[in-house]
């Protein structure tokens, strides 16, 4: 098989984006390739494991050094970044050799690519979802809304008369042990076919959870974090569920909070602008029916002539 982009994970690390031939594997285990932005990713994650977990972890290291281009060409960059990538053991600490035995300089290869890991780490090939044509999609999603307290008013929770002091009173999450969601707020749809629990295993790997109101029993999808990026996994998470993602209230970010395929991205963008024209459509329709609405009025309030 030849080589392809695909997403990858360490247990239960982080996705990240690489490059590797899925039928070349170690013990089962992928050998990916990394450009240099990926491997400071895979960098910062190893590294955080081995100051929780200690020298059970191996780590990456990204050494970089700008130095002076003395012999750059009218109109080239006059500084130049060198960068050496380092593949630690800190198995040394446990024995009687130097450090030296347990350092690894990871040379590109002809692509520029890094080797981290391959034939050691057991890299597993995470593959992306099958997706629902944008066609097929259904409008289901709905309000961007505030979490509302059993006995509250939702007009006095949107504008601030009354703090819910404690959300996480107001929901439940549906099929996720783990975080729920960042802030006091969701976005709610409708659901047909699907169980809760099936529609919360589908999104399980997203940053992104489940719940069901108290107050109403009324469904919705939150963000579980908030950083760079987190409006994409919000739209993936509407569409793995079959619907078109709602679209008020914010925008695709320029930046990914997961690794995505080129296809994925264009999938989602297109599905977010399909979001865009329904709002429009609805948006057009409820202006139309307050035209007739006035045209009525003003049929009844105003003398015949």
């Amino acid at each position: 098989m030849s080589m392809q982009s695909v997403r990858v994970q360490l247990d239960d690390s982080p996705l990240f984006e690489a490059t590797a031939d899925l039928g070349d594997r170690w013990n089962g285990s992928l050998r990916p390739r990394f450009t240099l932005d990926q491997v400071r990713e895979v960098a910062k994650y190893t590294q955080a494991m081995n100051r929780e977990h200690g020298v059970d972890w191996e780590t990456v290291h990204v050494v970089e050094q700008r130095t002076a281009n003395r012999f750059a060409e009218e109109g080239a960059p006059s500084v130049e970044t060198s960068a050496l990538v380092l593949w630690v053991s800190w198995e040394f600490k446990l024995n009687s050799e130097g450090p030296s035995k347990w350092v690894t300089v990871v040379d590109p290869d002809q692509d520029g690519l890094y080797d981290i890991g391959g034939g050691s780490w057991a890299w597993s090939h995470v593959p992306e979802p099958e997706r629902t044509p944008v066609s097929e999609l259904k409008p289901l999603a709905g309000r961007h809304v505030h979490f509302v307290g059993e006995f509250d008013d939702p007009w006095d929770i949107a504008t601030g008369e009354v703090e819910l002091t404690n959300p996480a009173e107001a929901y439940m999450v549906i099929g996720n042990d783990g975080d729920g969601p960042m802030d006091n707020s969701y976005f709610s749809f409708t659901w047909e076919e699907l169980e809760l629990e099936d529609m919360a295993q589908i999104i399980a790997d997203l940053p992104v959870c489940l719940v069901m109101t108290h107050a109403d029993m009324e469904t919705g999808l939150c963000p579980t974090e908030k950083g760079d990026g987190w409006q994409w996994s919000l739209v993936e998470a509407f569409t793995r569920l079959g619907m078109v993602p709602p679209v008020e209230d914010y925008c695709l970010s320029n930046v990914l909070d997961i690794p995505r395929s080129p296809e994925l991205v264009a999938y989602l963008v297109d599905a977010y602008r399909t979001g865009v024209e329904h709002s429009v459509e609805s948006f057009r329709y409820m202006a139309e029916k307050k035209v007739e609405y006035l045209d009525k009025i003003a049929s009844e309030v105003l003398p015949s002539k």
